[in-house]
């Protein structure tokens, strides 16, 4: 066990409930109470040792989209910290549902879960060999050179393997900060040669074809058998300063193994997946010293181990820089879709009365979050992790905002859009309708104890006060500025119901109390989150 020392000794309950807005997908009013009960080691513990189901989302997409798999999970599952940590390299090592299907995204899904806690290596070995990726980025059927034909290895897992998923494009410090040659300019990590050298590794690999497409999309590509022995480069393939010497005999996994150890051995890797989880995880521009601490932890865990990737977020979520006591102005970063809805969500106890959950796509950008988990467009991801707004304070600042990157004027107004029609009519499906055996599917928020605060026919200052102070103090650990807290609270006293009826007893999803009642809770909850004090995450 490896004790927390960065991390508050005591928490408040602002802290844990930043500690969980960074390492799960929002923290329940129960999931609060609970860290502060057991504290962030104990938890990190316990998250650490919770096995992955296997086939998770593959299996589950049997009956559902994977939109609405992917969702469920987020939204309910108890391993957070590994789906979290699974979302987050999800956007550094992209392989988009759009260009695969359903089934297919699900299995890399369950790939990136059940590897995001070992090591960066075995990790990068499973998502080259996953027939997602090899389709995603075309190296399934990959064929060696055939100058007959005039005919080259496509080079496109070889480019991004490089740039986007291991070592950049800039030769790196393990403080993340770039190297430079005697001219003063940047050292690129890689040039064309290294391209084609390593284009001619990944050839011979062919996915699996079987009729049974729930299992044929969750086993390895082919990386033996007739199609590798015929189509596997077996000449010299120089990269990286690392040669493969000319062989008939050599296999594309005694290859592939040689590859891959240079890749995950390449010193630019620790920082350079070091800055992107920290990114991810914590704030957008985190400092030298911070990059350099973790990429430390990367290189070695403390027991000799490279590429511990659980010893490496263990080191994210608590190192001291992740717990100023006085934030820098540029510490944090905007909150993206996805994570302001889950956020959200389950700091009101969402819940659904049945399985599946009925949630589908959300990407539309004027209607819904325009951000889908594992539906990028490109292998570049939503957003890149170095982009800057144009004519911004940001970029006058020398900063990165990376989420910053999806905000427009469709996005904001179709967050506000989203936000009144879920919160006030969260979705809802009647199966069996001609049956006796009819149920309704719902999804619906625990707020019963929120909903007592302000449930009379008029509520006072100190009610609407109180209302509110308890969803700031669930969406916002940095506090909600006072301008913000005026607006809602009044808005909260204008809400009036002239026909308030106190005996009321229906169920709260289909009417608990008066409409008016929850229009007073879900109103304030809505117009928080469209604030930049939830909207910034600090």
């Amino acid at each position: 066990m490896t004790l927390v020392e960065a991390a508050p000794a005591v928490l408040t309950r602002p802290d844990a409930v930043r500690f969980l807005q960074r390492a799960t997908f929002g923290g329940t009013p129960a999931e609060v109470d609970h860290l502060l009960s057991v504290g962030i080691d104990a938890w990190l513990d316990d998250q650490f040792s919770r096995t992955p189901a296997q086939t998770h989302h593959a299996r589950r997409v049997a009956g559902v989209r994977f939109h609405s798999s992917i969702w469920q999970s987020y939204l309910s599952d108890a391993d957070q910290l590994r789906k979290r940590v699974a979302y987050a390299l999800s956007q550094i090592l992209v392989a988009s549902d759009a260009e695969l299907n359903d089934r297919e995204v699900a299995v890399y899904a369950d790939i990136l879960e059940q590897h995001c806690f070992g090591t960066y290596r075995e990790l990068l070995e499973a998502v080259t060999r996953s027939s997602a990726m090899g389709n995603y980025l075309t190296y399934n059927r990959n064929r060696r050179a055939d100058e007959r034909r005039g005919t080259v290895p496509d080079e496109n897992y070889a480019r991004e393997v490089m740039q986007l998923f291991s070592i950049g494009l800039w030769e790196l410090h393990q403080d993340g900060t770039r190297k430079t040659d005697g001219a003063g300019q940047p050292i690129p990590t890689y040039d064309t040669d290294d391209i084609l050298g390593l284009a001619r590794v990944f050839t011979g690999f062919v996915a699996v074809q079987i009729d049974d497409d729930m299992n044929r999309f969750a086993l390895p590509m082919l990386s033996t058998g007739e199609y590798a022995e015929r189509y596997h480069e077996t000449g010299a393939k120089r990269f990286l300063g690392t040669t493969i010497p000319a062989s008939e005999t050599r296999t594309l996994d005694e290859s592939l193994a040689i590859a891959l150890d240079t890749l995950a051995d390449h010193p630019n890797v620790g920082p350079f997946i070091c800055h992107q989880l920290i990114q991810r995880l914590v704030t957008s521009n985190p400092s030298p010293a911070y990059i350099g601490r973790c990429a430390a932890v990367f290189a070695d865990n403390g027991s000799g181990q490279r590429g511990d990737l659980a010893a490496v977020v263990r080191a994210i979520l608590t190192d001291d820089d992740a717990w100023p006591a006085t934030p820098d102005p540029s510490f944090g970063k905007l909150r993206e879709p996805t994570l302001r809805f889950t956020v959200l969500a389950r700091a009101l106890g969402v819940e659904s009365t049945h399985l599946p959950w009925i949630l589908d796509n959300l990407g539309d950008q004027s209607t819904e979050l325009s951000q889908q988990p594992f539906d990028a467009p490109s292998v570049f991801n939503f957003y890149r992790p170095g982009y800057v707004p144009p004519q911004s304070a940001i970029g006058d600042a020398g900063l990165a905002s990376p989420e910053m990157q999806l905000a427009n004027e469709t996005t904001a107004i179709g967050w506000v859009n989203f936000l009144a029609r879920f919160l006030r009519r969260p979705p809802g499906r009647t199966y069996n309708r001609d049956s006796p055996e009819e149920y309704r599917v719902q999804i619906f928020f625990d707020v019963d104890d929120l909903l007592a605060m302000v449930d009379s026919k008029s509520v006072t200052q100190s009610e609407a006060g109180e209302l509110v102070d308890e969803l700031a103090a669930r969406l916002c650990p940095a506090g909600l500025s006072t301008a913000v807290r005026d607006i809602v609270v009044r808005r909260v006293i204008e809400i009036y119901d002239e026909n308030y009826d106190a005996d009321r007893t229906e169920d709260y999803h289909v009417r608990r109390r008066s409409d008016v009642h929850l229009d007073r809770v879900m109103g304030a909850a809505m117009m928080i989150a469209a604030s930049t004090d939830f909207l910034w995450e600090r």
